[in-house]
């Protein structure tokens, strides 16, 4: 398949697909502000020893008022639950920083259901979530005992020239005992990863090519794989269009229902679009006298700081941007190398358009980097 007519046709499919957005959201705007039903999300995008339910009336609706976007519609950020009944649920794989933790936040807010991961880290077990992240084959989690409770996946794919990046930081984060999503780890150190043979950017292309094969070959009818990217989701005009695909394939499941498909350009405004600008700015609604004690404020700000952390904001100053370098340098190696991976697995999976699509933008990003000398 010709490499210059994928990424042709992929110019003039992302300029139709906005066409359509705008008249989908023009509708969206008249009909959400007064027809949409309250929007149901997590009580535990907060992993903390505070809850809402220790709040004054005045202090929750503080919180829940940070929740709420108003851009082009009205939506209301609730709080997700358990299922109360069995359902299937649904894989949310990506590669190691490609918006796993958002797409995790947007999906509760879309159905009103909790999520987990393959790990059970939050003790949900399965049976009552509607999708479970993982990053199999990268890291193996529990995929193997699971897999037969699974009959269908998300796939969430991001450039690798930023992903692999994005998964170096989340390490540096760790190994230096950084709030996560706070900090990019300086150039120096991304060299040293870069260019270690073990777990280098070699590596990693390698494991990117292996996390792309599993999927895509595990669910070959692809009514049961719903493919998207993180660039497409983050997208001003593409990205409610993809929270509409997610909250539809998700809703096909017996016990799921999805927020009013009106709403969702709000709902995906609030979810995503305030991790790209920052959460609003709520003036005048704490008390600043008595009524509200230091100690009463203190875990207050705890609460935040804890809620913003979970949606990938700095938990010291709620920023919604890693500190750091963003211009990461790759060796012409490197490119080459993503770049013969890139053209192979479109060559493998050339049947499948939004893939080749997806793909094609890929080779144009990183044939358009220029090589560091570094």
């Amino acid at each position: 398949m010709n490499i210059q007519n994928q990424t042709e046709k992929l110019g003039r499919g992302r300029a139709l697909t906005a066409a359509a957005l705008l008249c989908f959201s023009a509708a969206a705007t008249l009909y959400v502000s007064s027809n949409s039903p309250p929007l149901q999300t997590d009580p535990t995008l907060i992993d903390t020893d505070i809850s809402l339910s220790d709040l004054s009336t005045e202090e929750t609706n503080y919180y829940r008022s940070l929740s709420i976007s108003q851009p082009n519609g009205d939506c209301q950020i609730t709080y997700a639950q358990l299922s109360e009944i069995d359902i299937s649920p649904t894989w949310q794989a990506s590669f190691p920083g490609s918006g796993a933790r958002m797409t995790w936040i947007l999906v509760r807010a879309l159905t009103g259901i909790l999520t987990n991961d393959d790990n059970d880290n939050h003790d949900r077990g399965y049976s009552k979530v509607v999708a479970v992240k993982t990053h199999y084959p990268i890291m193996k989690g529990r995929i193997g005992g699971l897999d037969k409770m699974f009959g269908r996946a998300m796939v969430i794919l991001r450039n690798p020239i930023t992903a692999i990046p994005s998964y170096f930081n989340q390490k540096y984060e760790r190994q230096n005992h950084l709030p996560t999503h706070s900090t990019r780890g300086p150039n120096e150190d991304w060299i040293k990863y870069r260019d270690d043979p073990t777990y280098g950017v070699l590596a990693q292309i390698a494991g990117y090519e292996k996390f792309v094969e599993y999927w895509m070959e595990k669910y070959p009818e692809r009514q049961n794989l719903l493919l998207f990217s993180y660039e497409d989701l983050t997208d001003n005009n593409l990205g409610p269009l993809i929270a509409t695909r997610i909250a539809n394939f998700l809703g096909q499941s017996e016990g799921v229902e999805h927020i009013a498909t009106e709403s969702i350009p709000c709902v995906w405004d609030t979810i995503v679009n305030y991790k790209n600008a920052g959460p609003p700015v709520v003036e005048g609604t704490l008390p600043e006298n008595n009524e509200v004690n230091a100690s009463r404020k203190k875990n207050m700000r705890r609460l935040e700081e804890k809620m913003y952390a979970d949606q990938g904001w700095h938990p010291s100053s709620l920023s919604p941007q890693r500190t750091g370098p963003k211009v990461r340098p790759y060796t012409e190696h490197n490119l080459e190398l993503m770049l013969a991976m890139c053209q192979r697995l479109i060559e493998k999976y050339s049947f499948d358009e939004e893939f080749v699509r997806i793909m094609a933008s890929y080779i144009d990003t990183v044939s358009n980097t220029v090589p560091s000398l570094e």
